[in-house]
């Protein structure tokens, strides 16, 4: 903005621009209360398990409508904070959240994205690598031996693609516990699980392949290579990516659809 000039010769100063206020949206009061019971919970340290607040010391405690407070505990059973049982021993009992949750959440975010199965392992590619170089940097020799004897099992049975699939997953899960990242433990599971849901099962020769690719992936984990480790997991998953653009263009094109999961 210019200074106009004065008759005397002198710039008048412009008036200072008033800062602009943004305001944050009203939480919702459910929302409100949800936020509150996750504080108390936490700050009390209250184990899963047990039981929380009857409703009745709730409303005492946040003095809120009924309604209020069951759509703020409906919210929390959703996301798998708080299990809610009927009957005469029933109640809120703290719930531990598992990676199922977090995949239900992104599955539904994704089909309002249009995103794909491929997109989404394309997001794996990116992702996957760091887990298993954190993994060959704080894996013990029990988490090595745990991936043996998984192994082993998958070995044992390439033959049955339910008893493969189990395993398969169990030695994910093994080498991410490996990696000691608490976002891997609940991310990564359930990027799998969205995959999963395209109906693409790897026939015995890819599932022999398979293998192979996690014997490697646990020799540079278990020598403590980091740089291998993260190398031998992308080779791994783009070679599967290859696999699935050519044989299952149809399969990885489809759209993430928050209705099938599971």
């Amino acid at each position: 903005m210019k200074s106009k000039q004065l008759s005397n010769g002198l710039a008048e100063t412009p008036p200072a621009t008033q800062p602009q206020v943004i305001r944050k949206p009203r939480e919702k009061g459910a929302l409100k209360v949800a936020r509150e019971i996750v504080r108390h919970i936490h700050e009390e340290r209250i184990a899963a398990g047990q039981k929380y607040l009857s409703e009745a010391e709730a409303l005492d405690k946040y003095r809120v409508a009924r309604g209020t407070l069951r759509e703020a505990l409906r919210y929390l059973q959703i996301q798998g904070v708080l299990e809610i049982r009927t009957g005469p021993n029933g109640g809120h009992f703290v719930a531990f959240p598992h990676w199922e949750s977090l995949a239900s959440t992104i599955a539904l975010l994704l089909q309002f994205s249009d995103a794909t199965i491929e997109s989404l392992i394309e997001a794996r590619i990116a992702i996957e690598p760091g887990m298993a170089a954190l993994a060959a940097q704080r894996s013990t020799p029990q988490d090595i031996a745990e991936m043996n004897a998984l192994l082993d099992e998958i070995r044992a049975h390439l033959g049955n693609y339910d008893a493969y699939y189990e395993l398969y997953l169990e030695f994910w899960e093994q080498m991410t516990l490996s990696a000691r990242n608490p976002l891997f433990l609940f991310l990564l599971p359930a990027l799998r699980r969205i995959t999963w849901t395209a109906g693409i099962r790897p026939n015995a020769a890819q599932r022999e392949a398979a293998l192979g690719g996690l014997c490697r992936i646990r020799d540079a984990i278990a020598a403590g290579d980091e740089e291998l480790a993260a190398k031998t997991l992308r080779r791994l998953e783009r070679s599967y990516l290859a696999t699935m653009r050519a044989e299952y263009p149809i399969e990885i094109a489809r759209p993430i659809l928050w209705h099938e999961h599971r």
